[in-house]
């Protein structure tokens, strides 16, 4: 059930308890900016979408990086050399070799960093992770096609005391660059940015625990890549979709529907283009749970398209968390055993029970360098649950598994055998 798109003005009410708010948010014609909101305080900050070519990940064990492909950037890895061909590089080739792209599922999957050898624990894609020194060494050259500049070679060199080092250049060599980008300098952040066309670093995004949703473009997988318009979640966020909603009005089940940790779920395609305008999915409802615990109900109602890149939508919260600390509410946390472990086989159980129902729960498997291996919902009911882990792809080594619902988190370790 789909129904047209209303043109027109919509007010901005105030926020209470219980309210159902209307908003809109703008990216500006084109498409032209990149927008962070939070759902409790409205926008938090913009940006050029086109201001910068990587963005990299400058959390504590983060080492992805993003490619600006909503900027018109393409990414290669060299395919002829290693990192000691970097005199030699060329790109006659070009035409037949497979680009490298950002995943839209997680901030932690960027082109550099997305397609790491899943056998072997130590490999970052872009470089080599040494266990014993922890410094990740590069050992990988691409080339990159700037947007209204041409193809450059580029080659992150290391990651090292909290800095990335890099180094990038012309093809043939002329207007060679080094740099370095400091994690300290972008602190509370999710990425720090830069531009290869103007040699300088950028500050370009508020606060991570300032805001909920990303509206903007980016590059879809469908599989094949193609660029689309739409949000994206911030980490730690998680969605449920509701689909063929009978009324959409008073339809609050969130306790009853599955949330999922994929910063996509919003995307795209709540809104479709019959030729003539947008139409929007009128029976969708989203549950949106923030950081914090809280539960909104966000509705899609508008889309303007490329001439004001408005995003029109209602909001309501339904459920406010206790603050985190409440006395004999918030200061427990779940109680959460892993059999067996050491793991051995293919299968580990994982039993948990959260002091409280909780609206949505997750289990995140990460290695010891941070890179999310797994991620899955949960059930968040109260008593005592029980959920499977499929092992078999983890390396032999010493894990972190992260069970949260709501304000509770609990981390215990897995060792694969």
């Amino acid at each position: 059930m789909k129904k047209q798109l209303l043109t027109g003005a919509i007010a901005l009410s105030a926020l209470t308890a219980g309210a159902q708010v209307n908003d809109t948010v703008y990216v500006g014609a084109g498409y032209a900016n990149q927008v962070w909101y939070s759902l409790e305080s409205d926008d938090q900050g913009s940006a050029p979408k086109a201001n910068w070519d990587l963005a990299f990940d400058v959390s504590g064990f983060g080492s992805t990086i993003y490619v600006n492909h909503s900027a018109g950037d393409t990414l290669w890895a060299y395919p002829s050399a290693d990192a000691t061909g970097w005199s030699t590089v060329d790109i006659s080739g070009l035409s037949s070799w497979t680009p490298r792209w950002n995943a839209d599922t997680s901030w932690t999957m960027g082109a550099m960093g997305r397609y790491a050898d899943p056998s072997d624990a130590t490999d970052l894609d872009w470089g080599k992770y040494n266990m014993t020194t922890h410094i990740i060494s590069g050992d990988s050259i691409y080339v990159i096609k700037v947007a209204g500049v041409g193809y450059k070679k580029l080659m992150i060199e290391s990651l090292s005391g909290g800095s990335y080092s890099f180094k990038y250049a012309n093809i043939d060599g002329t207007d060679a660059q080094t740099a370095t980008l400091a994690k300290s300098a972008y602190t509370g952040k999710n990425f720090g940015y830069y531009s290869l066309s103007a040699n300088a670093a950028l500050d370009r995004e508020p606060a991570s625990a300032s805001w909920d949703l990303l509206f903007g473009s980016y590059t879809r997988n469908l599989p094949s890549e193609y660029g689309v318009t739409g949000v994206l979640a911030n980490n730690d966020v998680r969605v449920a979709k509701c689909v063929e909603v009978a009324d959409v009005a008073t339809f609050t089940a969130y306790s009853t529907a599955t949330f999922n940790t994929a910063i996509n779920v919003i995307g795209y395609d709540w809104k479709t283009f019959n030729g003539t305008a947008y139409d929007i999915e009128d029976s969708t409802v989203f549950f949106v749970e923030p950081a914090n615990g809280d539960i909104w109900k966000v509705v899609f109602t508008g889309f303007g398209g490329s001439s004001t890149g408005a995003m029109m939508f209602s909001k309501e919260k339904l459920y406010t968390a206790p603050p985190a600390g409440t006395t004999g509410v918030m200061a427990a946390t779940p109680s959460v055993a892993l059999y067996p472990n050491p793991a051995s086989g293919s299968n580990v159980n994982l039993v948990y029970s959260f002091p409280a129902a909780v609206p949505a729960a997750s289990v995140t498997i990460t290695d010891m360098t941070g890179k999310v291996i797994l991620r899955e919902g949960i059930q968040g009911g109260e008593g005592l649950q029980q959920h499977i882990i499929n092992t078999s792809s983890l390396m032999p080594g010493m894990y972190l598994v992260q069970v949260t619902g709501g304000n509770y988190t609990s981390m215990p370790q897995l060792i694969k055998q």
